[in-house]
């Protein structure tokens, strides 16, 4: 019996459930305000979609199975992709799309989960600061709409860090162990590192501080500016500093750092890239990017933006906060009836049910009583039709006449 019960903890309660709902349905709101358009892609994608994509999630992450035909599929590892293929192979689509679907991935640890819900959006066929920055302003505003009070989006840029590899003559192995280092901000191994590469000084000094490239914008950006090695990074700079004028014109500047040391493991972004983190959480609660030439993996040249809410992270940060909302877990009538009453008391309730109204009904008679608290109560028993409320009895004759009764009741509770 116990291997049956394994995992079910992890499972939400009915509250949670209602209140990560609300969640979901708040950042939905939020994506129509800015104009996007629900879609969704299959929980099954092809195992070769995502192994033909350069820079994807690791084939070791995906969780793969075998379908009757013999083909290797796997359970959709990541959304940006499948929506990336749609929009490229598809001509007049919509360009703005926002989705809220199950990832699923291979957890590395037994503390991590491998299926988690991610809200998301993406832009397809703009290419401009200003498409950059409202980027950014829709993750903050869905922040602010979950009630964070305290929060950051760290904004990087994928091509900076690039450009700046070209520079060196890294082998596949230690460009990644590089980006390793920069990430968790290793000073200490970066300098030998680079040692044993025989690097110029000025390079080394590019190198070592990237990983010190966070914070005040203006700081940044100024310090950026002093270790640039090429054109493209240049361009970078100049491109980042257009983002955040942007982002000053929507009032939003105080919610900013940057972090030129920000990597992102998916490969495929080309620009900017993103995360969020809300106070007393230590994960990014969201993250994206600009991924100009993922399309061009399906045929098709088309530059794009987006960003995923990671729901559970939001739902858990808003639990450690204390920002969850209240969930109304009442009905709004309950009626009692006995057996003389029960003809007229399951029509009422399903006349109630058709107007709207949530509606429990009770045999009076089995004894059985309900947990579940109700607005107001309805009786019939004893060949009598009234409702009770507020330490006064109401009577009527008819549904007709209940409804009213209702009507009237709920509007001066």
């Amino acid at each position: 019996m116990q291997s049956y019960l394994s995992g079910i903890e992890d499972n939400l309660s009915p509250t949670d459930y209602q209140l990560k709902n609300s969640l979901i349905t708040t950042i939905k709101k939020r994506f129509h305000t800015y104009g996007y358009q629900k879609t969704s892609t299959r929980a099954f994608q092809g195992y070769d979609m995502y192994a033909s994509v350069i820079g994807t999630v690791h084939k070791h992450n995906m969780i793969k199975t075998i379908d009757p035909s013999g083909d290797v599929m796997v359970l959709r590892p990541d959304v940006t992709i499948p929506i990336t293929r749609k929009m490229a192979v598809k001509e007049g689509m919509y360009h703005r799309l926002c989705y809220v679907e199950d990832i699923f991935r291979q957890p590395n640890d037994s503390s991590q989960n491998g299926e988690f819900t991610q809200a998301g959006v993406e832009c397809f066929g703009e290419n401009t600061a200003e498409n950059d920055a409202e980027m950014v302003a829709l993750a903050v505003h869905i922040l602010q709409d979950l009630k964070f009070e305290q929060f950051k989006i760290e904004i990087g840029h994928a091509g900076f860090f690039k450009e700046l590899i070209d520079e060196l003559p890294l082998s596949p192995q230690e460009s990644e162990k590089l980006q390793e280092l920069i990430q968790s901000k290793n000073l200490t191994d970066i300098e030998p590192f680079l040692e044993d590469l025989y690097v110029e000084d000025h390079v080394v000094k590019a190198v070592k501080a990237i990983p010190m490239l966070y914070g005040n914008p203006q700081y940044v950006i100024e310090t950026a500016e002093s270790i640039i090695l090429n054109e493209k990074m240049r361009e970078t700079i100049e491109s980042l500093k257009h983002v955040y004028d942007v982002l000053k014109a929507y009032e939003i500047e105080n919610a900013i750092v940057l972090d030129l040391g920000l990597i992102n493991h998916m490969d495929y972004y080309s620009g900017i890239i993103f995360q969020g983190y809300v106070s007393g959480y230590s994960k990014p609660v969201l993250m994206g990017g600009r991924y100009n030439n993922l399309a061009e993996q399906f045929g098709r040249s088309m530059p794009a933006i987006g960003f995923g809410c990671i729901v559970d992270d939001l739902f858990h940060a808003q639990k450690a906060a204390g920002k969850l909302p209240e969930i109304d877990q009442s009905v709004d009538v309950t009626i009692h009836y006995d057996r003389t009453g029960i003809n007229d008391a399951l029509p009422a309730a399903n006349r109630l049910r058709e107007s709207g109204y949530r509606v429990m009904t009770q045999d009076t008679e089995t004894n059985s009583k309900t947990c579940i608290p109700s607005l107001l109560t309805v009786h019939f028993e004893n060949e009598q039709s009234f409702i009770r409320h507020r330490q006064k009895q109401l009577n009527f004759q008819s549904a007709d006449e209940l409804k009213t009764l209702l009507q009237q009741e709920m509007r001066d509770n």
